[in-house]
């Protein structure tokens, strides 16, 4: 009976672990090390290349340099990936780790496995079967195209790189920063001699191309600046093994690397597999509707875990950054409100590592309850404007009031200590809304302006149809009363009733409804236009649709639909809201629901950056979106939105196995940030609707 019980606890907890990933499948195939062994200074992510015809079987980094693998066999190279006898299929997939497989010529099969034991290092390992009678060659390339490298050979069995990485863009938003060193050194060991090596001042198109023929050799050469480097090895026999590790140091540990290499060496890649078994297993189990959505599903929590590190600087618990890899300076400094969001999801299997993250906010919270913009272990950052400072669109209490109750729900949290996080949770969501609504309505009026650098303040910072008509100053949009920060302190004073509620501190659940009702009044005396059936800011001189200028702010944006999500709209409101969400001239497209209204002269569905507000979709407004289209009791819509969101995200898993921080509402090409946190929120979304549906 207990042998049957395991086994049933294997398959549906590792359910993923071991299905064929094809090279068209919508695997997310990016690999980062677990917070646990990571560091902020020498953080190496990859990205695996396995799905392209044209391209070698690679693993991508964009700062720490491209690792690809070419074969050999008699006077035969296979290079790229489409010239494969059989193409390679990933077989086992985790946050920070694979096996794949696949047979470069007929009767040549490899299984490779790679993982990152820490986020300085990785250990991939080959091994074949050679039913051919010719010696079998192991290409390794390791290319950079950030920056030249310099390399020599130490010993027969190791080569030793170093290259010189700045701060400022990749890592954060200034030109230092007390511990980080850009000179990087890496040491490649393999587990054999190492038969030929040559240094290229270009970059490697295909193997034959570099090989000497007659001597079947490389160059030989490791001089001057280079942009890639090549060695190989031979292997005799039916059966053979390929262990490559690699480590990276700062310029100031470069004598660690041999000793790191030697801790390496005896560190085996199931150890690994291991390690996720064990923190994965509290993913929640559905019943899922197709393949593709159980992949999706999992997709989205394993990214979600990728962004944490460990504790460091000024926070006492792990925190996260908006993408580990690819990183880019102004995501790489910390969290913000509406990125935690995602906390939504982690907190469905690791509910403490969520709680710790939002503690990071309240650890930095001020006397006076301001919480900055964005904090992270070695960053504050408050954006200043005419001496207010910036905080973020207030999804805090929120979001706490989400976590712990995703924390009770999951039961791996003792009573104890969902007391206290609710306790912690509350006092200082407390403070924080108070400074809100203290700083953030300078007429009194009882509705609010955003704050500080208005357009950071309110997330839709660039290409926003409303915000563009009343110039480009950073407290520009103080001159509107803000339907949005308006629907989100309505929310966040709901939050805060309810926790009071749950701590038995009636009167103060009693004070913060009779305060979200009054402010809701207002949104809906002011804000709704019965003529158009929809919700728009206001100006804070007119107090109405129209600047003193005459210029109408009647822009239709996805904010319009937040008082579903606050609950201030009434059944008759939203029941015509539905109509607008639904209407394929307006919001309801293929791939999700734009920021704009299809119907507006001003929207452009292309994503062709970051930060475009007047028609891509954005998950981090949908989620609200689909939360309030469930609450009015329209689970048939809600199910829409999800299909429709999971289908922007499946595409491009298929396409280029990656997710994005927008997505196109009716086109299939992107270029905005890669692997953003917040898409994370597509698992929490899954998983709302099929309990529903269950």
């Amino acid at each position: 009976m207990k042998k049957m019980f395991f086994l049933f606890f294997i398959l549906t907890v590792f359910s993923i672990a071991n299905e064929i990933y094809l090279p068209d499948s919508p695997l997310f195939s990016s690999y980062i090390a677990p917070y646990e062994k990571s560091s902020y200074f020498v953080d190496e992510g990859y990205h695996l290349v396995y799905y392209k015809p044209s391209s070698p079987l690679k693993l991508e980094n964009e700062i720490a340099g491209n690792i690809s693998i070419g074969f050999k066999l008699g006077k035969m190279f296979a290079y790229k990936t489409g010239d494969f006898f059989k193409q390679p299929v990933v077989v086992k997939t985790y946050p920070d780790s694979f096996f794949l497989r696949a047979e470069p010529f007929r009767g040549v099969k490899i299984n490779l496995k790679f993982a990152l034991p820490t986020s300085s290092s990785f250990i991939l390992e080959l091994e074949f079967e050679n039913s051919c009678s010719y010696e079998f060659d192991v290409f390794i390339v390791y290319e950079n195209k950030s920056q030249k490298i310099y390399a020599k050979i130490n010993g027969k069995d190791s080569i030793l790189i170093s290259y010189e990485q700045p701060a400022k863009g990749k890592y954060f938003q200034q030109k230092s920063l007390k511990g980080f060193e850009s000179v990087r050194y890496s040491l490649f060991n393999i587990n054999r001699e190492i038969y030929s090596f040559g240094g290229y001042q270009s970059f490697v198109n295909n193997i034959s191309d570099i090989v000497a023929t007659d001597e079947n050799v490389l160059n030989g050469s490791l001089n001057s600046e280079l942009s890639s480097i090549v060695f190989d090895t031979v292997f005799k026999g039916r059966k053979g093994k390929l262990r490559l590790l690699k480590q990276t140091v700062q310029k100031s540990e470069r004598e660690k690397l041999s000793a790191l290499i030697d801790t390496l060496k005896t560190k085996s890649i199931d150890s690994v597999f291991s390690f996720n078994k064990k923190v994965l297993k509290n993913i929640p189990k559905l019943k899922f509707k197709n393949s593709d959505e159980k992949l999706l599903y999992y997709n989205g929590i394993y990214l979600g875990r990728q962004q944490f590190l460990p504790s460091a600087g000024q926070f006492p618990y792990p925190y996260y950054v908006f993408s580990r890899d690819p990183k880019w300076g102004w995501g790489h400094e910390g969290q913000v409100f509406h990125e935690s969001l995602s906390m939504h999801t982690i907190a469905l299997f690791d509910p403490l590592l969520a709680m710790n993250s939002q503690r990071n906010f309240m650890k930095v919270q001020e006397k006076d309850g301001y919480i900055p913009y964005r904090v992270g272990a070695f960053f504050t950052r408050t954006f200043p404007v005419k001496g207010e400072k910036t905080t973020s669109a207030p999804y805090f209490s929120w979001t706490n009031l989400g976590v712990y109750l995703a924390a009770k729900n999951s039961g791996l949290v003792s009573e104890k200590e969902l007391k206290k996080y609710l306790l912690e949770s509350y006092e200082s969501g407390v403070k924080y809304t108070n400074y809100l609504l203290r700083t953030r309505d300078k007429n009194k009026n009882g509705l609010l302006e955003w704050g500080g650098h208005t357009l950071l303040e309110c997330v839709r910072d660039y290409l926003n149809a409303v915000f563009d008509l009343l110039g480009k100053e950073p407290d520009t949009l103080n001159q509107l009363e803000a339907l949005d920060l308006s629907s989100m302190a309505v929310k966040e004073m709901k939050s805060l009733s309810e926790m009071a509620k749950i701590l038995g501190k009636k009167e103060e659940s009693l004070k913060w409804k009779r305060r979200a009702d009054k402010m809701a009044s207002l949104i809906n005396k002011y804000m709704w236009d019965e003529e158009t059936g929809f919700y728009y800011h206001v100006h804070k001189d007119t107090m109405n649709f129209k600047t003193p200028k005459g210029v109408s702010l009647k822009r239709k944006e996805i904010i319009g639909f937040l008082p579903l999500w606050a609950g201030i709209a009434s059944k008759r409101q939203a029941k015509i809201l539905i109509k607008h969400l639904t209407n394929r001239r307006e919001f309801w497209r293929e791939y999700g629901i734009p920021t704009l209204s299809a119907d507006d002269p001003y929207y452009d569905p292309q994503v062709l950056s970051c930060c475009r507000w007047n028609g891509p979709v954005w998950i981090t407004w949908v989620y609200p979106v689909f939360r309030g289209v469930i609450d009015y009791e329209y689970s048939d819509i809600a199910e829409e939105i999800l299909e429709k969101m999971e289908n922007a995200m499946i595409f491009q898993l298929k396409r280029n196995h990656r997710l994005w921080e927008s997505y196109s509402p009716d086109f299939t090409k992107l270029k905005s940030p890669k692997n953003y946190i917040w898409d994370t929120l597509i698992s929490r979304m899954i998983y709302e609707m099929r309990r529903i549906r269950k």
